[in-house]
């Protein structure tokens, strides 16, 4: 299971993501709602992505990093 600084990065990285939008969020303002995440996205339900790329967008970022180390 990814962090919650993880499913920030993925939000950012996946090109999929896609923000869930409904009146309940607007009131809200819990850590998920504030910020672009994984479990506010339209594809992740069920404590996981239904597309399945939260492991693929890791797997991604950290070849990244070591292309830069």
């Amino acid at each position: 299971m990814a962090s919650r600084e993880q499913f920030r990065k993925i939000a950012l990285y996946c090109d999929e993501y896609r923000p869930k939008v409904n009146d309940r969020q607007m009131l809200t303002s819990s850590y998920e709602d504030k910020y672009e995440n994984c479990t506010n996205c339209k594809h992740y339900s069920d404590s996981k992505c239904k597309l399945d790329l939260i492991d693929k967008v890791l797997s991604s970022m950290s070849m990244e990093q070591n292309f830069k180390s």
